[in-house]
């Protein structure tokens, strides 16, 4: 396709053109200028860090034949360019047209939330699987992307639109359904363009992200266009009413769109009428259009009642029969990192979770304090480069939640792990047990040797991670294997 012609069908508005009048053939568009191949079209995102401009002549020297930018590029005569409003938003919508990807060809579901949303997109790539088969059932996530049968590793939780229209031009099978989790950031900074959704589900909103959105307010309005601008027409939203954001969502929106509520409350379309949690996982009853329905799966947690029921909702809404559903239920197992029992023959349970929210750790602790008759131990620390704010918060949770805890190092990135201990330690009582242990591995130990029979230790923050990141480099760490080889170690030396 013509650089004009690509212009011109995808509709994206140009404030300038100018360059060269040459027009090239495109075949390709990057917005990383080392992936530019001859015939590719380099558009230059602005980053949070670096800006894209900076990387346009090393582009066009590798073969870029076009560049799309929102400044104007007066000195690069050598090659067209047209100049955008929003060249994130251009990027999407671009390799949507250049791949002539039809999104009304897939059932599509996008899920926005601050906890829940990797196991509710689990949960929905397991029943679409069903419906439509493994080889046609994509999903995006942050553990890992499914490409059908395929499986790559996810480098954000939502990826780049234009990176899924690509993946889609490249595929064998084109996708009959589509599940991905969609963050607060890739709605921002409009990661999402040229996407839309059959259904936008909505599971909880709590503190988090406030290092880019500064505010709450900011916050829920970037997870509100995931409804307000994603939906495609005739699209349907999800809503969690027991949220107090999602009731809010849901009061803002009822007259727009087409919504289907959940929760425990009294006027929720699919309301949650009973539930039982154990270490075997979750049963759950609702009632919805008259009828009650039951539903059982392995999830562990009474969070998951609600990541259950938005799978619930989700597919009623799709015109999924309840039979599916529960036979999608049997085929779930437990989401890596999420309430993930470690397998060691021990009198304790050892517990890795992900919860790395004040909010997701509270409902960690809750349902583990529910199912440990002993002690309730926690290790736990903070992501660098991250909401400061929620430091203190999370220590709070700990200490009205726990018995003791151990706090440790997360993945600092570019902050030094003990500034950010100190940050977590204000927001802990005095007189609540808790030992700082700076390395990870050896926190993990300390909570280990310390557990007693019928205990239970949480280890919390990093989940399925398996590396821990210091100064921009990926140091491999995954908190079950640890607490495999330190138990073993501790089997041996008893054994001695």
């Amino acid at each position: 396709m013509k650089f004009s012609e690509l212009l011109s069908i995808s509709g994206v508005k140009i404030i300038h053109r100018g360059g060269s009048e040459i027009d090239p053939v495109v075949s390709d568009i990057v917005y990383d200028s080392r992936l530019v191949k001859p015939g590719s079209v380099f558009v230059a995102v602005p980053g949070l860090k670096v800006d894209g401009d900076t990387f346009i002549i090393s582009a066009i020297r590798a073969g870029a034949v076009a560049v799309i930018s929102q400044n104007c590029q007066k000195t690069l005569t050598e090659a067209p360019w047209a100049v955008v409003s929003d060249a994130r938003e251009a990027a999407g919508v671009l390799g949507r047209t250049l791949w002539n990807v039809d999104i009304s060809t897939f059932t599509s579901v996008g899920i926005t939330g601050t906890n829940g949303k990797t196991t509710t997109a689990h949960l929905f790539k397991t029943l679409f699987d069903k419906v439509v088969g493994k080889e046609y059932s994509w999903m995006f996530g942050t553990i890992e992307n499914s490409l059908g049968v395929n499986k790559i590793s996810a480098s954000h939780t939502t990826p780049e639109s234009l990176d899924l229209f690509r993946y889609i031009d490249q595929a064998e099978l084109n996708p009959k359904s589509l599940c991905m989790e969609v963050s607060s950031h890739s709605l921002a900074l409009k990661r999402v363009a040229g996407m839309k959704y059959d259904l936008a589900v909505w599971s909880n909103l709590t503190q988090d992200h406030l290092d880019l959105h500064g505010s709450m307010e900011e916050y829920y309005g970037a997870k509100k266009l995931l409804f307000t601008q994603y939906l495609k027409q005739g699209g349907r939203g999800v809503i969690n009413i027991d949220d107090s954001y999602g009731r809010r969502l849901w009061q803002e929106l009822r007259s727009q769109i087409s919504l289907m509520t959940y929760g425990g409350s009294e006027d929720a379309q699919v309301r949650i009428t009973d539930y039982k949690c154990d270490w075997d996982g979750c049963r759950v009853t609702i009632t919805f259009d008259g009828q009650e329905l039951k539903f059982e799966s392995a999830l562990r947690g009474f969070f998951n009642v609600y990541n259950m029921t938005a799978l619930i909702s989700g597919a009623l809404a799709l015109g999924i029969d309840h039979n599916v559903i529960s036979d999608a239920f049997r085929q779930v197992s437990t989401v890596s990192g999420r309430m993930d029992k470690v397998d060691i023959d021990a009198p304790f349970t050892v517990v890795v979770d992900y919860a790395h929210t004040p909010d997701a750790l509270v409902n960690v602790l809750k349902t583990s304090r529910d199912l440990t008759q002993g002690r309730l131990i926690c290790v736990f620390g903070c992501g660098g480069d991250r909401d400061k704010t929620k430091r203190p918060v999370m220590a709070g949770a700990v200490a009205e939640n726990c018995d003791q805890t151990v706090i440790t190092s997360d993945n600092p990135r570019s902050e030094k792990p003990r500034a950010i201990i100190n940050d977590i330690v204000k927001g802990m009582p005095l007189d609540f047990p808790h030992i700082v242990i700076e390395d990870r591995r050896e926190a993990i130990r300390c909570a280990l040797r310390s557990a007693r029979s019928g205990d239970c230790v949480v280890i919390a923050g990093k989940g399925h991670e398996a590396y821990q990141e210091i100064n921009g480099v990926r140091h491999h760490f995954d908190d079950r294997e640890t607490v495999l080889e330190i138990y073993k170690e501790m089997v041996n030396s008893n054994a001695a």
